[in-house]
């Protein structure tokens, strides 16, 4: 028989005798079943029972006698890959005396195997293992279960090609529908503990690995209500199965929010949580609930319904270690304490759990976790010294420490100015905490200046919370933290503050990476955000040219598109055992992927008003900032245009809000957008306003209800006297000719006496375009103005308070005409195409009801922003109703471009790659279509952002490509052609040859063969 492998170097050691005799007659009996097939591969052909029984008693007692130190043998390697040969066939016998037999030999050789199972073919293996899970055989499902898992989990990390070849051969065999069926099928295999618990290990290991394996569970009703059933039942082994299985599950965002929707489920979670529950239960029910809550989304749905119950759940597990008199945290239960911590971490979300930690006295859990469990006695001291605090923190070292420093910056970031009166005697265990986090952190800080970095990772968490203290907009809290702050860094403050300047001054001018550095550069930075709110140390930081030092930095990470989140330099937020998450890109830290950025402005917003780059001369044309002449070669004009690009671009909400805090000290106020500078002209015309503001000086401004409904409905007369009949006409010249005759009735609004005209001109604008200029001359009484048109956002920039942190993104400014607003404000009805069959209505219409089952898309123009769209003769330029010549979904997208300035994308998840080729035409044949209106309505926009939908999806998955570029093509679209054909071209033989190019005409085939060819040639970036 020939040899399967090639020597190796040398022999690890020599064989014995009994093991060689044993050896032969394995290459016997394998010899009599295994043959030459056609293609010159062995396989084994025999379906003999006697032999096949033969062949597998010989390799069970040649697996016994093997060892670790006998597994590189050449002569031992051979015989494995014959007996991977000889059971892939006998696994795929009938006889089950021979499915057992060979189910426990594949099990007893894999795990004699262990790790060095990467050194051989198991594919055809894991195929035949694959089939054999959904028999009712129980002994059989059972071991082939528990072999297969051990392959899996001992491939070692398999990565690109390998990774998709093993998933395509576990899709192959159906692997995942199988377990499922397994599930399903018989309901009598449940009362085998171990049946249920192979088989969830083996599942959750398939989930943990190939991600895209996710969607077929939890989008199977079915069977998460089968599964969920378990979660009561009394054997512990079977409850810590499924909440494991749970957790892998909700790695996948989209598959959390499936679990969550699953009431029944997660009162079961929460039930698993209690006191009285197996400790074992308890650690991993903990650990889904951190997956659950891992969006705010996911927060808000454990959170609504079950408040109470689950955080009682985290505080008793941090907490209970107390009551052993322990003064540290008990080993065995230091995994409890540890989940909890985790689990506490949903306190970065709002919401009304951060009170109940409070009243569940978290400030003493996490005393007692920092300082041991005798931290009371610490409350006798009126100040105890930071070197005491020290001490007794260094004393009690425990791997929770850093998810303590990270709860308590979620909790006391996210207090109002008022929280003094609403703290109810918990001030003291809180001023103690502020105590510790700096006095730690200055000890640390101190420490990684007179040292090596081996400090930075203990650093971060600590001096994050530190960091949130001194920003927090709790003015008490914030008062605290930073009196604290400045006597802890008093002795050594000024040597740190030149070490970190000359540390951020290497990054600054690219002699050091911020990549390469990012855990030291992120320390520097927040240590440098923390000393800018000290009196003693801003106007020092500004003669030390830290605002240069930080421009630059911030320069550094647009040029050089650098992005860094959080969990990429904080160690105790990454582990190897969590698993890869998918799905999850509707999630947003308040930071975002740009931290470097996020505390560079941070830190500058503390320290423009010392600088001598303030100034108030700038105007503002068309949503662009100007620079005045005073200032055009100074400092202040690329810091301004850095800051306005940061702040109508996408970055996080954290670096968007501090940019705009920023401009506020040159004058200028909100967020500059495109949909904005659009609607600027609206403003300034006439043509469709239904209100008139009648101001006391005889000054009259008229505006569009509809916007101000959406943007600032306090400026609304009261809704009864607004009512006003208004019908939808059919566009007909005699209707539109009455329509000039009458001209256009507007509803008169007499302001207040004390309105200033140029206040109100200047909210207005800032309603109308998001982003306006304001004189210093004229910010008292747009102050004042401000607040009594509820713009609290604009209210906070003018009296220039911090951003409230955690304050969602600036969406779109229109994003509130889409809500229900209770006027008739509308002035277009766009139809989609009679082919639909429908048309769509939209909430800001009251008229009455079309007929059954007949919608409207009905939406204020604005002057320029649609109607002009219209205004160039064409028939129904002066029409309300427009028909639109696409389809129904298309055009619920055009609709939401005109109110946000975006078009709905399409996210490219487990949603969409699990979609057949039919659902994925019909998702993007709505771009498609808009690409084409965009050419016919020149809307340079639409066309762009449909293209960008479509090329990302035709990269992601080919499998629609074809049905797309036919399409496109029979509309005219050849961007859109271009770029499918550029997708499918490697494939043109394979799809011509599959019948699937008959439906395309010549030229677009000529375009795939061209395509082909340059592929072929190696001539073509087909990466692009």
């Amino acid at each position: 028989m020939g040899s399967s492998s090639k020597a190796g170097k040398g022999r690890k050691c020599e064989l014995s005798d009994y093991i060689l005799i044993l050896q032969r007659r394995l290459h016997e009996a394998l010899s009599l079943g295994i043959k030459f097939c056609g293609n010159k591969m062995r396989k084994w052909q025999c379906m003999d029972a006697e032999i096949q029984a033969h062949a597998l008693k010989t390799m069970a007692a040649f697996i016994n006698c093997l060892s670790f130190s006998l597994l590189q043998h050449p002569l031992i390697k051979d015989s494995i890959f014959d007996m991977l040969v000889a059971l892939e066939g006998i696994l795929q016998a009938e006889n089950e005396r021979m499915l057992n037999l060979a189910g426990d030999v594949t099990l007893q050789l894999v795990k004699s195997l262990g790790k060095s199972i990467c050194q051989y073919p198991m594919l055809e293996v894991i195929i035949s293992l694959s089939h054999l899970l959904s028999l009712c055989r129980l002994p059989v499902a059972i071991s082939s279960a528990v072999a297969l898992n051990y392959i899996l989990t001992n491939l070692g990390p398999v990565r690109g090609k390998s990774h998709e070849e093993v998933w395509n051969v576990l899709k192959k065999a159906g692997t995942v529908g199988n377990l499922i069926l397994a599930f399903q099928d018989s309901e009598d295999r449940f009362q085998s503990p171990e049946y249920f618990t192979e088989m969830t290990s083996l599942l959750k290991t398939i989930l943990w690995r190939w991600p895209l394996s996710r969607y077929h569970v939890w989008n199977n009703t079915r069977l998460l209500a089968k599964l969920g059933d378990n979660c009561a039942n009394p054997d512990t082994s079977v409850v810590v199965s499924v909440l494991e299985l749970f957790s892998v599950l909700a790695l996948c965002g989209n598959g959390a929010v499936k679990l969550l929707e699953r009431k029944e489920l997660l009162f079961q979670v929460v039930q698993s949580m209690g006191k009285m529950r197996d400790y074992s239960v308890r650690v991993k029910a903990l650990t889904l609930l951190q997956r659950l809550t891992g969006s705010a989304k996911g927060c808000t749905m454990v959170t609504t319904s079950y408040c109470e119950p689950v955080i009682r759940g985290i505080i008793d597990a941090m907490g209970e270690w107390r009551s052993s008199n322990s003064k540290k945290i008990p080993t065995d239960q230091m995994a409890l304490v540890m989940e909890a911590c985790r689990s506490a971490l949903l306190t970065c979300w709002a919401g009304n759990h951060h009170s109940c930690f409070w009243n569940h006295d978290i400030h003493v859990i996490l005393l007692n976790i920092i300082l041991g469990n005798c931290s009371t006695i610490y409350l006798t001291h009126l100040a105890p010294s930071s070197q005491e605090l020290i001490a007794r923190v260094n004393d009690y070292v425990t791997n929770a420490r850093p998810y303590v420093w990270d709860i308590l910056g979620n909790l006391v970031v996210r207090y109002e100015e008022d929280f003094l009166p609403r703290a109810r005697g918990n001030l003291c265990y809180l001023n103690l905490l502020i105590s510790c986090a700096c006095s730690v952190a200055a000890d640390l800080m101190q420490k990684c200046c007179n040292s090596s970095s081996s400090y930075t990772s203990e650093l971060e968490p600590v001096l994050r919370a530190v960091s949130l203290m001194v920003f927090s907009s709790s003015k008490y809290i914030q008062r605290q933290a930073r009196h604290c702050l400045s006597d802890m860094v008093g002795p050594f403050g000024d040597a740190y503050l030149k070490c970190i300047l000359a540390s951020l001054q290497l990054n600054a001018t690219g002699q050091v990476s911020l990549l390469s550095e990012s855990l030291r550069a992120v320390n520097n930075l927040m240590s440098l955000a923390c000393y800018s709110t000290l009196p003693l140390y801003q106007k020092l930081i500004v003669n030390s040219e830290g605002i240069k030092i930080l421009s630059g930095i911030i320069k550094m990470c647009l040029n050089s598109d650098i992005h860094v989140s959080r969990s990429s330099v904080a160690s105790h937020l990454r582990s190897s055992s969590d698993g890869k998450t998918c799905c999850w890109s509707h999630v947003e830290d308040w930071e975002g992927e740009d931290i470097l950025l996020f505390y560079s402005l941070q830190t500058l917003s503390q320290l423009i008003e010392f600088s001598n780059l303030s100034c108030n001369h700038h105007k503002l044309t068309s949503g662009e900032i100007v620079i005045c002449t005073m200032c055009e070669h100074c400092e202040s004009q690329d810091l301004i245009n850095i800051l306005q690009y940061i702040s109508s671009n996408i970055f996080g909400s954290g670096p968007q809000w501090y940019s705009a805090h920023i401009l506020s000290f040159f004058g200028f106020y909100g967020f500059p957008s495109k949909i904005g500078r659009k609607m600027e002209r609206a403003l300034h015309e006439d043509v469709l306003a239904d209100l008139e503001l009648l101001l006391s000086n005889g000054q009259s401004l008229t505006v569009h209800g509809a916007i101000l409904a959406a943007r600032c409905p306090y400026l609304l007369p009261p809704k009864e006297s607004f009512q006003k009949e208004k019908t939808w006409g059919d566009g007909s010249s005699k209707e539109q000719e009455s329509r000039k005759d009458k001209g256009r009735s507007r509803h008169e609004v007499r302001m207040s006496d004390r309105v200033d005209s140029g206040a109100l001109k200047k909210i207005l604008e800032y309603v109308y375009t998001g982003f306006i200029h304001v004189d210093d001359d004229l910010v008292k009484p747009l102050k004042v103005l401000a607040k009594c048109c509820g713009l609290r956002s604009l209210s906070d920039m003018l009296h220039r308070k911090l951003p409230k942190w955690g304050t969602s993104s600036p969406s779109c400014i229109f994003n509130g005409a889409l809500e229900p607003t209770g006027h008739l404000l509308s002035d277009v009805i766009l139809e989609a195409r009679a082919a639909e069959g429908m048309i769509w209505s939209c909430t800001l219409c009251q008229s009455s009801s079309p007929h059954k089952h007949a919608h409207k898309i009905v939406l204020y123009s604005g002057s320029d922003y649609l109607r002009a769209l219209f205004q160039s003769g064409m028939h129904d330029s002066h029409s309300q109703i427009i028909k639109v010549p696409v389809g129904w979904e298309a055009l619920v997208k055009l609709v939401s471009w005109f109110y946000l300035g975006e078009l709905p994308s399409i996210s490219i998840d487990c949603i969409w790659s699990n979609m057949d080729a039919e659902q994925q035409f019909h998702e993007l044949q709505a771009y498609v279509e808009l690409s084409s209106l965009a050419e016919f309505w020149c809307l340079e926009d639409v066309g762009e952002q449909s293209l960008k939908v479509v090329v990302s999806c035709l990269k992601s998955d080919k499998r629609s490509s074809v049905e797309i570029i036919s399409f496109a093509a029979s509309i005219g679209q050849w961007k859109i052609v271009e770029a499918g054909v550029n997708s499918i071209a490697p494939l043109y033989p394979k799809l011509l040859d599959a019948g699937e190019l008959e439906d395309l005409d010549e030229e677009v085939l000529d375009m795939l063969r061209s395509g082909y060819v340059c592929y072929s040639q190696g001539s073509c970036n087909w990466s692009d």
